[in-house]
This record gives structure tokens, C-alpha cells and sequence, in this order.
């Protein structure tokens, strides 16, 4: 993506899908073998909410990165009540913290 161009419904719901994939997403390799399993890359925004909800609630996860993964299942629950502009925002906002959770389970001083 450039800068120059903002990044679809459409893209923001992939990239949301893409962190949960069962075979390469970065949320279920961070809490194998014993976490919340992925979902396939078609899933649904509603089936994307509750496994985030699952992950924010998970063993293997710190209390710092279950809240973010808390607050973007949140915003993508509200995106499923929404449409237009609005329903872009609220899949902006689960975008945006789902990529500082992912930024935080990166950093070794978690």
C-alpha cells in the first residue's frame, strides 16, 4: 500500500482475517499449542469478533495486549451494526489496535 491511498473495507477486514489465520496468522502462533485456534481466511466479521474476544481472554496472552485485543474486538463488533463511513471507522479503529497489539507481542519486554 502507499501513501497516497487508504485502505478499503474490504483490505481492513483482511488484515483483520489475515492476524487470525489458522495456519499464518500471528495470533493463534503466539498462543500455540494450548490458545484459541485460527479461523479460515473467509471467515466472517462476526466469527473474527468472538475469536478476538477469545484471544483477548487467553492464558497465554499479557494483560497489555488482551486489552488492545479487547478494544479491536470492540470496534469490529460496532462495525457489524454500522454501514458507510461509520462502519469504515470503527474497522479503521479495530485495524489500528489489532497492529499495536501485534507491535507490542513483537517487543521481547512484554
Amino acid at each position: 500500500m502507499t501513501a497516497d491511498r487508504r485502505m478499503t473495507s474490504e483490505e481492513l477486514r483482511q488484515e483483520l482475517r489475515a492476524a487470525l489465520d489458522a495456519h499464518t496468522g500471528w495470533l493463534p502462533a503466539l498462543c500455540a499449542p494450548d490458545g484459541p485456534a485460527g479461523l479460515p481466511a473467509d471467515a466472517g466479521l462476526s466469527a473474527v469478533v468472538e475469536r478476538l474476544l477469545e484471544f483477548a481472554s487467553a492464558s497465554a496472552v499479557p494483560a497489555s495486549l488482551a486489552s488492545m485485543l479487547q478494544h479491536s474486538a470492540e470496534a469490529a463488533d460496532m462495525a457489524l451494526m454500522t454501514e458507510g463511513a461509520v462502519q469504515y471507522g470503527h474497522l479503521g479503529t479495530a485495524y489500528a489496535y489489532l497492529t499495536q497489539a501485534r507491535g507490542l507481542a513483537g517487543r521481547d519486554d512484554r
